[in-house]
């Protein structure tokens, strides 16, 4: 946490002095003969750090590459990081700052839905490019709003969907219940998940909610336990979850758990136990960051060198994936905005995106009203040993199926 907060105290400084070295054109704000400055915004303490700095942590390691390796188009990228605390109008404020005050060319990030569902107004009212590789509620792309993009996760509507067609389809869910996370992000994936079952001719066997922070969920599980499911389905952040799935074993809960993305910890075995094995859930990454595949190896290797104090939790892990590949995509996009960079330059390379493959992340289209660059997940599943396992399942948002 403290190498990524210099890094942060860092890029406010050093964009400070390419201001006064070099002014920057008034039809491409933050762009200087040398410079582009991005604005990195994300939780970097409160409940949604691990997304924030996992969002930062990649930002950086990507920016890093790039600027060793020649910058973009003979540019350096530079780079302010704020953090918005876990709360939506901090969130709006921090924004703002960067937009108006810093005037940045990009934005890269929030990292949180509550967080992103509360900046919609504020994204409608900018012209400034937003870059969003971690959040995933469909609010922010559900209508599409011109100068925001995101890719990694589905969206929580595309997610919900997903899990329903993967649970009744490969699962064989004949009793499924639900137990879901009481903010935004629980709310639209659940509620998504609730519309599928109930379109494909299904009726949940239970339905319960828990807040973010609760650690106790007897009183929940007590209750799904009567309904005697085959399947639980848990819509929720990556603690709570694991935590679920103790208890739930605890009391004799002999149902399938299958997760969402945000799930896809890999603490998550280790915070469970031995009642991990055989629990599964969707996960928006090519490859585990803890696989033999090369792209993660040379990856891991890389992200524990630069932030040595984050390696020993146990990272990288999927929110420093999902930074670190969204980077890489929003790079390939300046890349090919030109050397004449200009935001609405920047706009049509991203919308020239046409499965963009990083190796680490899933591939990545955009275009013309497309501002949803992934449409896939992958499944895991906990083995008996507690190491975790990708299927070759690929469940896909826009068929609502999975193959």
């Amino acid at each position: 946490m403290h190498r990524i907060m210099k890094t942060a105290v860092f890029g406010l400084c050093l964009t400070a002095m390419v201001g006064l070295a070099d002014a920057a054109r008034a039809d491409a704000p933050g762009v200087t003969d040398k410079a582009i400055k991005i604005g990195v915004l994300g939780s970097l303490t409160g409940p949604f750090a691990i997304f924030g700095t996992g969002n930062l942590a990649g930002a950086t390691l990507a920016f890093e590459e790039a600027n060793t390796a020649g910058g973009i188009n003979g540019r350096q990228i530079e780079w302010i990081s704020l953090d918005d605390e876990s709360s939506p109008p901090k969130g709006i404020a921090a924004y703002k700052r960067l937009t108006e005050q810093e005037k940045v060319f990009a934005v890269f990030g929030p990292a949180a839905s509550a967080v992103g569902q509360a900046l919609v107004p504020t994204f409608k009212a900018s012209k400034t490019p937003t870059f969003i590789s971690v959040f995933s509620t469909p609010v922010v792309t559900e209508p599409p709003i011109p100068n925001v993009f995101r890719t990694g996760p589905m969206n929580d509507r595309q997610q919900g969907t997903a899990i329903a067609d993967y649970v009744i389809d490969h699962l064989k869910g004949q009793k499924i219940a639900l137990i879901r996370q009481s903010d935004e992000y629980g709310k639209r994936g659940a509620d998504s998940v609730v519309a599928r079952i109930k379109a494909r001719g299904h009726k949940l066997a239970a339905e319960e909610t828990f807040n973010l922070t609760d650690t106790d969920f007897s009183a929940q599980l007590s209750r799904i336990a009567q309904a005697t499911p085959d399947v639980l389905v848990v819509y929720g952040y990556p603690n709570p979850s694991a935590i679920i799935t103790r208890q739930a074993s605890q009391l004799g809960l002999k149902a399938t758990i299958m997760g969402a993305n945000s799930a896809g910890s890999r603490r998550y075995p280790e915070i469970v136990g031995e009642a991990a094995a055989g629990t599964q859930n969707i996960i928006t990454l090519e490859v585990l960051p803890e696989s033999d595949d090369p792209a993660a190896k040379k990856f891991h290797a890389a992200f524990e060198k630069r932030f040595p104090d984050l390696a020993r939790q146990g990272r990288p892990d999927l929110g420093d994936v999902l930074g670190y590949g969204g980077a890489l995509t929003f790079l390939e996009a300046l890349k090919r905005a030109g050397k004449d960079l200009t935001q609405e330059k920047l706009i049509a390379a991203l919308e020239s995106l046409d499965n963009y493959a990083t190796g680490l992340s899933l591939p990545t289209t955009f275009g013309p009203n497309i501002r949803e660059g992934n449409q896939s997940a992958r499944v895991v599943e906990i083995q008996k040993d507690l190491s975790r396992k990708m299927l070759p399942v690929v469940v896909r948002a826009s068929e609502g199926a999975a193959k």
